[in-house]
């Protein structure tokens, strides 16, 4: 996630539950119980999509959720759903994204 941050230009946000698994620190995480940011751009990577979580991010301009559960309930609120692993799909990302931008 950070490697395409990096080059996005963007940040890395977690939820409750990865800053709880100790993934990231507490100021990273986003969502009703962490800080309410309204990103133009929201990649939600491997997330559920808890009631608390949409909440939170529910305003972002636009949603790209990740995730191998087409049921997820953030693919609700999704503009776009990309269905596959996270492992998988980002690197795929980084790759087009550095071959198709200048």
């Amino acid at each position: 996630m950070f490697e395409l941050a990096e080059v996005l230009g963007a940040q890395v946000g977690a939820s409750r539950a990865a800053v709880d698994a100790g993934f990231v620190e507490h100021e990273r995480q986003v969502g009703q119980t962490g800080v309410t940011v309204r990103p133009k751009l929201y990649i939600a990577c491997g997330i559920s999509g808890a009631v608390q979580h949409r909440a939170g991010m529910d305003q972002s301009a636009q949603i790209i959720s990740i995730n191998t559960d087409i049921s997820a309930p953030i693919n609700n609120i999704a503009d776009f759903t990309i269905v596959g692993n996270v492992a998988d799909v980002i690197p795929k990302m980084i790759k087009f994204y550095k071959k198709n931008s200048k």
